[in-house]
């Protein structure tokens, strides 16, 4: 895995997102398998294939967070941890990515249900319709948090 980042870090120091995405082909291509088919609305759309419909990367510094969101143009969204700060879930999940909190408030309060400690290398896959976002961290002021992104589509 240390490989694949050090290729992952080269690839996006050049610009060249696309190349370090195809890095990860293989983790994406189980996933498909191991959702399988069905008949809900989810797994119905899986035929084994997939294509990109968008991707980006993020470098969050410290106190930076990304805002409780959803992808409305992807079926599957992804988080791939490039680099973290050290400081990095020393305190209350600090950094960590969290599913199920709306942006809006809402009667009772909807809490986020899920969090996911980010380590290097480490690729979350997620459906896109569900509420995602990061608990801010503290860190050095040169601390970075980086991270590729895409949504996929069937393919």
């Amino acid at each position: 895995m240390t490989h694949m980042i050090q290729q992952a870090r080269e690839l996006l120091a050049r610009g060249r997102v696309q190349d370090a995405l195809q890095l990860i082909d293989g983790p994406i291509t189980r996933y498909l398998r191991m959702l399988g088919s069905g008949t809900d609305t989810f797994r119905r759309r899986n035929h084994g294939g997939y294509r990109f419909n968008g991707t980006w990367s993020v470098l969050l510094r410290p106190h930076g967070h990304h805002s409780n969101h959803y992808h409305g143009q992807g079926w599957i969204s992804s988080a791939c941890y490039i680099d973290l700060p050290a400081s990095l879930g020393r305190r209350d999940g600090e950094g960590w990515i969290k599913f199920g909190e709306p942006v809006m408030p809402t009667r009772p309060p909807l809490p986020a249900e899920y969090f996911v400690k980010p380590e290097p290398g480490l690729l979350v896959l997620f459906p896109s319709w569900m509420w995602h976002g990061t608990v801010p961290f503290s860190g050095a002021p040169d601390a970075a948090r980086l991270t590729v992104a895409f949504d996929i589509v069937p393919g």
